[in-house]
C-alpha cells in the first residue's frame, strides 16, 4: 500500500499524518491556516466534532500516522521535507516502511 503523508513538527519532534478519517482513541495534529500545529488526543466524539467540524474555517485536522519515536527520518530528510511542501509517499508493507523521498 502506498500512503502520502505530510510532516509536522511540533515541540521539534516529527510527526506523518494523513487525511484518514480521525476515530475516538486517535491522535491528531490540528493547525490553523496549516501553521501552529497542536497534537490532540481523540477520547470523544464531542472532541472529534471540535477539531473536524469547526466553525472556524483555517481550522484543520490530520490523523497522526506515525508518532516522532516511529519516524526513522534522519534530520537531513526531515529538513529537505520542512524546506518542501512537507509530503512525503511511503510505501508500507507488512510492518516495513520505506520512504520515498
Amino acid at each position: 500500500m502506498t500512503k502520502k503523508l505530510k510532516l509536522f513538527m511540533v515541540d521539534e519532534k516529527p510527526y506523518l499524518v494523513s487525511l484518514d478519517k480521525i476515530e475516538i482513541g486517535d491522535k491528531a495534529i490540528v493547525t490553523v491556516g496549516g501553521q501552529y500545529p497542536s497534537v490532540v488526543e481523540c477520547g470523544n466524539e464531542q472532541i472529534i466534532n471540535l477539531i473536524t467540524e469547526s466553525k472556524l474555517t483555517l481550522t484543520q485536522s490530520f490523523k497522526v500516522f506515525l508518532e516522532p519515536e516511529k519516524v526513522t527520518l534522519s534530520k537531513t530528510e526531515i529538513q529537505k521535507l520542512i524546506d518542501g511542501d512537507g509530503v512525503v509517499e511511503v510505501e508500507i508493507e507488512g510492518s516495513s516502511i520505506n520512504y520515498n523521498l
